[in-house]
């Protein structure tokens, strides 16, 4: 009828039926929900960065069980080394100081031991390759009055890393040079300092040699200004990342083995294990032939001593050049 109200739909009488403050109960719960969860997420970041610190600011060696294939992620340690029952100290040669926290905190030094043999010891810092190249010409702290170019046949390694810039100087230097490199047994090379390594004209590893790969990662330097934006902050870390994959192709180092750094994340290493390490051509008792033109299959280069060859069943003579392109 004319002048009558129409009846409420269906909506209309549900809202009506919630009982008097409901909505205004359930509004408030939710916002104590949402309140919640995101203090949760909040505790979650802060846990993770106080780890994230503990890992990084820890200077007591950290007791780590040796990696395994399968098994060889390990934490990264940029200011100690792992230590286990089967881990003794390394030797390095013309070192005799502490070689676990003081050392790794400690920029880079150069220990002459005679016969040509050198230890490097500490962290990789801006700076380090210029030092290196110092050193190597016989300049600063130990040398003569008139300088003269040092003879280094071999280097041997401990470090954390640090400047990747920097270990692909020290490992053109070092290949310039004729060096070849080494990480004793029971040594720590890290991070940046297998670049290093890949610069020896021959290169070695000692039994239980911690040789770890993860991936390049911007950090703030002091006195540069911090704020980058993402797309050049990205497209650097791209470029490093193409120089440390040239680098090994130069080195005579198949470069497939960067992959696994590539999927390693920062905090933590990638530890190979000595069949990698003979595989992938890190560890190399020869230097390469003149007409070497680079890795082709990994498993073509398994050689571990000069007598492996000799032991070979007499057969027809093949050209090197041809063994070496698999």
């Amino acid at each position: 009828m004319i002048g009558e109200e129409a009846s409420p739909g269906f909506l209309e009488r549900t809202v009506l039926a919630i009982p008097e403050g409901s909505v205004l109960r359930t509004i408030f719960v939710a916002l104590l929900v949402l309140s919640g969860w995101l203090v949760y997420l909040d505790w979650q970041d802060f846990a993770a960065r106080e780890v994230d610190t503990a890992r990084t600011e820890r200077s007591e060696p950290m007791p780590m069980r040796r990696p395994e294939p399968g098994d060889q992620l390990r934490p990264y340690l940029p200011k100690t080394i792992p230590v286990a029952p089967d881990r003794g100290e390394p030797v390095l040669p013309g070192y005799d100081g502490p070689v676990d926290s003081e050392a790794m905190t400690t920029p880079m030094a150069f220990y002459p031991a005679g016969d040509g043999v050198v230890s490097a010891v500490g962290r990789i810092e801006i700076g380090t390759a210029r030092a290196f190249r110092r050193f190597l010409a016989g300049e600063g702290a130990g040398a003569s009055a008139e300088a003269t170019p040092r003879d280094v046949k071999r280097l041997v390694l401990h470090s954390p890393g640090g400047s990747v810039e920097d270990a692909l100087a020290m490992a053109a230097d070092i290949r310039a040079g004729g060096i070849s490199t080494e990480v004793p047994a029971d040594g720590y090379c890290a991070s940046a300092c297998p670049l290093v390594l890949a610069g020896g004209l021959t290169r070695a590893a000692g039994e239980a040699a911690w040789i770890g790969l993860h991936q390049v990662y911007a950090v703030d330097i002091p006195g540069l200004p911090k704020a980058r934006d993402f797309d050049r902050s990205l497209s650097d870390i791209q470029g490093t990342i193409a120089r440390c994959q040239q680098l090994l192709v130069t080195m005579g180092i198949d470069p497939a083995i960067w992959i696994k750094a590539m999927e390693t994340p920062p905090e933590d290493l990638y530890v190979l294990t000595e069949e990698e390490l003979i595989t992938s051509r890190f560890v190399r008792p020869f230097p390469d032939d003149e007409r070497f033109i680079g890795p082709r299959r990994p498993g073509d280069f398994r050689l571990a001593t000069a007598s492996r060859n000799a032991e070979a069943p007499v057969g027809p003579s093949i050209p090197e050049a041809s063994r070496s392109a698999g």
